[in-house]
Parts: C-alpha cells; structure tokens; sequence
C-alpha cells in the first residue's frame, strides 16, 4: 500500500513518540514485560495482534524466526493485481529485525494487456527505537527502512517491477492493552530513475485500531480495521511526465486474526473508500488479503 505524507505536517517519527508518551503517562510505563497473562498477553509478543496491510510493527524477539506467506488482490474495472509473497523474518536482537520477501505477481491485468512473474525483491530492516510496557499494556516506536532491486520487470504491461533500485523509509506507533489495541504509520518509497524513466514516489499514512475477540486454550481470536492511503506522483517516462499516472488512494480493511503460539493466520476484505487518480486510469473497486505465518 502508499499514502499521502502532508509536508507540513508534524513529522511522522515526533508524531510516534508524542503518541507514546501520552500513553506511558495514562498507563504509567516502566521498563519491566507486561505480566497480564490475558486477552492480547495471553501469548508471547510475536504472536500478539498486528496490521495486514500496513508495513512493519514486525519486531521479533532475538534468535527468533518467523516464515510468511502473504497474498493480495487487488480488482477493480478492467483491470486487476494478484500477487504472492513468501518471505522470512528474523530477530538479530529483541530490538532489531530483518526481512527478506520474494513477491511474485500471479496475473496482473490493465484492459486486454496480462503479465506475470517474478516482482521487485526486498530487504528490510525494522529497529524499536522506542519501547514501554506497563503490568497490561505496552507501547513502540520503530523505524523501518528497506531497499527493493529490479528483479521484476518494468517493460511488461502491467509492469511487475520498477525497473530501478527503490528506497523506503518509514515509521511505526503501536499501543497495545489487554483488550484493545492501535497504531499508525507513515513512509515514503522513492524509485530511482533508469534510462530517463522514474516511478512515482509513494507516501503512506496508515491507522488502524482492534479488538480481542477471545481466547481458547490455544488460540487467541481478534479484528481489526485498517485505514490505508497512498499518495503517489506521476510517473516519468523517457524523461516526460506521464499525466496519467500517480494520485491518492485510500482503503479501508477489516479482517480477522488467530494465532496460536507457533501459528498466525489473517484474513481481510478492503474497499477503496477514496480515489482521486490523474489523468485516466482504471480504478480498483476492493481488494482480498490473507496472511499464514509460522515462528519458530
């Protein structure tokens, strides 16, 4: 997903931390775990509740693996987006994690134009940069940053890659409570250019609040909603600006969790509460996502 970063707003990281204090001085934060054995405590913290659309909030404890299989997709009117992506996560202290996804495009479809195979791959670093727990609550700040390469290919239509090294830099809030639990992020992707031709940048703001549903004796059950928008700008071909290209998308996501203590399993359905796209484009209607993950 991308979303619009308004520049004079406050900055997304001053933002997190505003948030966090606010939190540590409602729920008089120390440095100690949460000791709640319930609700959203009652598994380890890999396997508490989080985001199916938005990026990050993936910190791990240390020596910590998890493996994920991820799917979207994306439809709309004459056209639609189904990807694939596997990819691994590990802990190299309980503060700091690492990322590897390999995407692959199922069917990608623009009017009578179809493509597929293998996308942009991606490593990503996330680091809590900030982090308090209470008896039953706790709250995080981290920064994400990662690099995607062109392993994909930018001259298919759809294209399934940029056809250029991109950079992201990002950063997440969470609070989560016995029974509730929120965040928020914001980021920015930035394309470099390749023989004259440059992608849009992306800039995402993400929200997003739940609920703990229930707990069986091996299971933990919640929802949530997600708000999730991306401003993007145009596209440069051959060094002329594409006009039909770039503009803000905005989605709003429900979707289920369950984890067990080894398990996470996420199902969603979205829908494109807001469009605003330049020139002429196709526009998406909704879209489906679903996300099966294994720690070890």
């Amino acid at each position: 997903m991308r979303k619009y970063l308004d520049r004079n707003a406050v900055p997304p990281l001053a933002l997190t931390a505003y948030f966090s204090v606010l939190f540590s001085c409602i729920y008089g934060a120390d440095e100690t775990n949460p000791t709640c054995k319930t609700g959203n405590f009652a598994l380890r913290d890999s396997q508490q509740p989080g985001p199916l659309i938005s990026f990050g909030q993936n910190v791990i404890d240390q020596n910590q693996t998890q493996v994920f299989l991820y799917g979207d997709a994306f439809i709309g009117k004459r056209q639609h987006a189904i990807d694939l992506d596997a990819g691994v996560i590990y802990g190299i202290t309980d503060a700091f994690c690492v990322a590897f996804t390999l995407p692959v495009a199922i069917d990608y479809k623009n009017n009578s134009a179809h493509s597929s195979g293998l996308e942009d791959i991606n490593l990503q670093l996330e680091y809590a940069v900030y982090s308090k727990s209470a008896p039953c609550s706790s709250d995080q700040v981290t920064i994400v940053a990662n690099a995607s390469f062109p392993t994909g290919s930018s001259s298919k239509n759809p294209p399934t890659g940029f056809g250029s090294v991109a950079y992201f830099i990002g950063t997440t809030y969470n609070h989560t409570g016995v029974d509730w639990f929120v965040f928020t992020s914001y980021g920015a992707e930035f394309p470099t250019t390749h023989h004259g031709t440059k992608s849009g940048n992306e800039y995402l703001y993400q929200f997003g609040i739940g609920r703990n549903i229930t707990n069986t004796k091996d299971w933990m059950i919640a929802w949530m909603a997600e708000v999730d928008g991306t401003f993007e700008e145009r596209d440069k071909v051959l060094g002329q600006t594409d006009p039909n290209s770039g503009g803000n998308v905005i989605y709003l996501t429900p979707s289920l969790w369950a984890s067990s203590n080894d398990w996470i399993l996420q199902l969603g359905f979205g829908f494109a509460v807001q469009q605003n796209l330049f020139g002429d484009q196709n526009r998406n209607k909704y879209l489906l996502a679903f996300n099966i993950q294994r720690t070890f």
